[in-house]
């Protein structure tokens, strides 16, 4: 029983397996060890792949979501700041409503599209356009019988649009605010939001909050009437020309609150064409000539700089042309003594450094009469002045003045030191 067992516990271990032909043969590696070899070979291709694949898909769905805009008040903008859903609301009622990003595309539809048929949506948060490129736009809707509805325009844009609409500040939150006005439009919305408005689960989103006066001021937020007061809805005479004050009121985030959703439908569905004005870059006029680089300068700029160059100037002038004190250091290579004597006597004169010079003289001297009288080079000054006026017979302060003296100011003094120098060494050696 043994002796069979043992053969198969040996063919269950791994190794070289027998052939037909009674050889044995390497099966090879695992699958496993395949594996983490195919990895270590190809894993720089794997990644990159991956990498490419993740990338595709990115472009993809950007590409897909490429007719959406995150701009407040965008039609293609589904978030809660944007105003898709009015307009798919326009839509679904039969206005035709078209998304316009520069004036002159805004003007050409609408004589485009006839006489009274277009109402104009205009957005400019950046306040882009001047005060005369507003005008030709209250102009142009005028001149085609359309109605103009202004979102927040600036102060100096409101008296644009039309005479009779000025700006009355700003307002700040309020939870609601009554028509309080004649207008149809008002009276059909009732109350609108005069503020945020939010909902379960989404941040509310808060927009600028401005007053206007009108020949018919609406929703007066402090309720006082349309005396002094601005409200949040002015229009001209006519009707034709609004400007509203809250842009929430649009969004998407708030359409559905109060009087929200009737107040924008009145306003921008009254024609069968809605043109949904954005003011962008393509408004801003181009320069004829390209500006220069004094264009962006201020004045003052240069002025100051030349002033500051001749100052710079003087200054070089005043403390470039005087030689600082010399300095001592230990010379890099040997070289003659006359030639060094010689080197220092003009580095001397031309510096004028009479009191260097004299100085100079008095060391030499000192340490030539200290070798003399046999007293050695770490002699004391005054042991070296003593041994002196002893040797010689002069007046011991006499021979300290003249070899630990004052420098001499002048090279008048200077010679004359040196000589009486001169004249000490000699006394000193026939001694």
């Amino acid at each position: 029983m043994s002796a069979q067992a043992a053969p198969a516990q040996e063919a269950a271990t791994p190794g070289p397996a027998a052939g037909t032909d009674g050889l044995f043969r390497d099966t090879g590696p695992g699958n496993r060890a395949r594996a983490r070899a195919w990895w270590r070979r190809s894993r720089f291709w794997a990644i990159c792949a991956a990498v490419f694949i993740v990338l595709s898909l990115i472009a993809f769905f950007a590409a897909g979501s490429g007719n959406r805009s995150s701009a407040t008040l965008s039609i293609t903008n589904p978030a809660p700041a944007g105003a898709r859903a009015a307009a798919e609301v326009l839509r679904s009622q039969g206005v035709n409503v078209t998304a316009m990003d520069s004036l002159a595309g805004t003007t050409a539809a609408l004589a485009a599209n006839g006489s009274g048929s277009s109402t104009v949506l205009f957005n400019d948060p950046a306040q882009l356009l001047s005060t005369e490129q507003v005008g030709e736009l209250a102009a142009a809707v005028r001149s085609a019988g359309g109605r103009l509805v202004a979102i927040a325009p600036g102060p100096l844009a409101a008296g644009a649009l039309d005479a009779g609409i000025t700006s009355a500040g700003s307002a700040s939150e309020t939870p609601a605010v009554q028509a309080g006005c004649g207008n149809a439009d008002a009276a059909a919305a009732q109350t609108i939001d005069g503020g945020v408005s939010a909902i379960a689960g989404i941040a509310p989103v808060r927009t600028a909050l401005q007053l206007y006066k009108g020949a018919q001021t609406c929703f007066v937020p402090d309720g006082a009437g349309t005396g002094n007061s601005g409200g949040y809805l002015a229009l001209d005479t006519t009707g034709s020309v609004a400007v509203l004050g809250s842009p929430g009121i649009v969004i998407n985030q708030n359409l559905a609150s109060r009087g929200n959703a009737a107040l924008t439908f009145r306003l921008l569905g009254s024609t069968p064409e809605l043109l949904w004005y954005t003011a962008s870059l393509k408004d801003v006029p181009v320069a004829e000539q390209p500006p220069s680089l004094a264009d962006f300068t201020p004045q003052w700029i240069f002025p100051a700089t030349a002033w500051l160059l001749l100052v710079a100037l003087l200054g070089m002038l005043w403390k470039g042309r005087r030689n600082g004190p010399l300095v001592t250091e230990p010379l890099p290579v040997v070289v003659k003594a006359s030639e060094t004597l010689a080197g220092r006597a003009r580095l001397y004169q031309d510096a004028r450094a009479s009191g260097t010079a004299g100085r100079t003289l008095q060391h030499a001297t000192l340490t030539r009469l200290a070798h003399k009288l046999r007293l050695g080079h770490t002699a004391e000054p005054a042991a070296v002045v003593d041994a002196v006026a002893t040797a010689t017979g002069r007046n011991r302060q006499q021979v300290n003045s003249l070899l630990l003296g004052d420098a001499p100011k002048t090279d008048k003094d200077m010679m004359s030191l040196a000589v009486e120098l001169a004249a000490l060494e000699e006394e000193v050696a026939r001694r």
